[in-house]
């Protein structure tokens, strides 16, 4: 008899401990199209699990929304573009991505490389402006989230979890030269394994393939050091500098 008490008392505790457990609060950064298709099942997951998940989402968004019903929460920032502008841009580097590059030589293929880049960076920075320079971000503050979860295809999501002081958590590998997973999300990509993207490598490289992905890498590092990460860097500055002084 007295084994089945204690049994049953410590079943009644598991019980207890189980429906008193509270899952994590997260904030997931803004991201859209495919990235965002292939963020959800993550986020359903999450909130599967008992987890609060809340979600940046600008005034301008193709595939988010906020006035539908979801198991997700949104955080709404707004932004100065239109959706004809965001359009435009996206049409333009997918045709790139899909159409054009395999039919340039590589230098080619890198100046339009950064001109899609610096058009795409002004976009990226006026969703940087929508949450870090408005009350967004004091929003943030008072919600008291456990980490940042963030699709890299938009810069921002380094800076505002350091603000934030929670960690970061990248979802995927994706940007050019893998800059911001291997420099903010410290992610490690040795070039003589790991693919450079539009290099159409696979993980399976010979020797000259593993010598031309080397080279991918350094020049992609070149061309964002001297024409991407200067802008970016600047107003990282300028923000972390406003909100030292605040």
């Amino acid at each position: 008899m007295e084994v089945r008490q204690r049994l049953s008392a410590c079943a009644l505790l598991l019980l207890c401990m189980t429906l008193s457990t509270n899952g994590g609060n997260i904030l997931v950064w803004y991201t859209e199209g495919s990235h965002w298709i292939n963020m959800k099942p993550v986020l359903d997951t999450l909130v599967d699990r008992g987890h609060q998940v809340t979600v940046l989402v600008p005034s301008v968004s193709m595939y988010m929304k906020t006035n539908e019903t979801s198991r997700l929460r949104y955080e709404p920032f707004d932004v100065s573009f239109t959706m004809d502008d965001m359009q435009e841009i996206l049409q333009k580097l997918l045709h790139f991505t899909i159409y054009e590059v395999d039919q340039m030589y590589s230098v080619q293929m890198f100046i339009t490389l950064i001109d899609l880049l610096n058009r795409n960076l002004v976009m990226y920075l006026e969703y940087l402006d929508g949450v870090l320079k408005s009350e967004t971000i004091n929003k943030l503050k008072d919600g008291k989230y456990d980490l940042l979860l963030a699709d890299p295809m938009y810069p921002g999501s380094d800076l505002t979890a350091e603000i934030l002081g929670i960690p970061l958590v990248f979802s995927l590998r994706l940007t050019v030269g893998n800059n911001w997973e291997r420099h903010c999300g410290q992610l490690p990509v040795p070039p003589s394994y790991v693919p450079a993207p539009l290099s159409h490598l696979t993980d399976s490289m010979s020797f000259f393939e593993r010598l031309k992905n080397f080279l991918l890498y350094a020049v992609q590092d070149i061309m964002l050091a001297y024409y991407y990460w200067p802008k970016v860097d600047k107003y990282y500055s300028e923000v972390k500098g406003e909100s030292n002084r605040q």
